[in-house]
């Protein structure tokens, strides 16, 4: 399904990724809390995707740019009706329900209609430059922190395999690579014991255990292990929550369902506060 372009490639690898990990949640018993995190992280990816493929019609003066952005219109509707009912009501929608509308529509936009650009866009000396420009986190001014995805070391830890994969995917999505996922706290404390590492990711519940009381051991650690930045995640928003995990040691604290575009900010700010 190739276009022949990389960077668009990543993007429908990306978007790939997320409807598998839906696949995988059906039945679930976090199955709401996926829902709402592929939806949300869908609405992003699909924006900033098509963002970066009108930029190179644009750039290349592709005759069908018009029709091509109606379908990308059509799409982010039918994901902003989806999650507006899921925001209602999130036992509402389903993964089936999803990726009966994700599989047909995607999968054949980019076999289909995706192909029609691949001869105006491949080998154009302004197209690709113009994509690059599109960024998930946004161009960003003079103070805008500047992450080098690939090098980053990231520690993951829920309870939740699917969960672990859905954040693998948003990570890999900006070229994340090391990413080290594990499902409980004594899994954790030994990777944090062993390698070096950028950031922590935790669930709040991680099985029976506190996602807390894993902060509050790193924090007690050595130097180099207690400025280790940490985001706690947690499906159960309340400010008390929040405060809660700040007073433990986070850095930061997101509710579930997450924004992909919000956790990667989030991370750049960590990342950069800590350099």
């Amino acid at each position: 399904m190739s276009v022949g372009v990389p960077l668009l490639d990543s993007d429908h690898k990306t978007l790939i990724g997320l409807i598998n990990n839906l696949h995988r949640s059906i039945g679930d018993e976090e199955e709401y809390s996926a829902v709402g995190s592929v939806l949300q992280a869908l609405e992003e990816y699909a924006a900033h995707h098509f963002a970066r493929e009108e930029k190179m019609m644009e750039a290349c003066r592709y005759p069908l740019l018009t029709q091509h952005h109606a379908t990308h219109a059509s799409f982010a509707d039918k994901v902003t009706a989806l999650k507006a009912r899921y925001n209602e009501d999130k036992s509402g929608v389903r993964a089936r329900e999803c990726l009966a509308f994700l599989n047909s529509w995607l999968i054949d936009h980019i076999c289909t209609t995706d192909m029609n650009y691949r001869s105006w866009v491949i080998g154009h000396p302004g197209a690709e430059a113009a994509a690059q420009r599109v960024t998930m986190t946004g161009g960003g001014g003079p103070k805008a922190v500047q992450v080098d995805w690939a090098r980053l070391r990231v520690l993951l830890v829920d309870d939740n395999v699917n969960f672990s994969e859905i954040l693998r995917t948003i990570l890999l999505s900006v070229g994340v690579v090391n990413v080290t996922a594990v499902h409980d706290l004594d899994s954790a404390k030994a990777v944090i014991g062993h390698d070096p590492l950028d950031i922590l990711l935790s669930d709040w519940h991680v099985g029976q255990e506190s996602g807390l009381d894993l902060v509050k051991w790193l924090r007690r650690g050595p130097p180099d292990q207690a400025r280790l930045p940490v985001l706690i995640l947690s499906g159960h928003e309340r400010m008390a929550n929040r405060d809660l995990a700040l007073l433990a040691g986070a850095d930061e604290f997101m509710e579930k369902p997450i924004s992909a575009r919000n956790l990667l900010l989030g991370m750049a700010r960590l990342v950069g506060k800590a350099a």
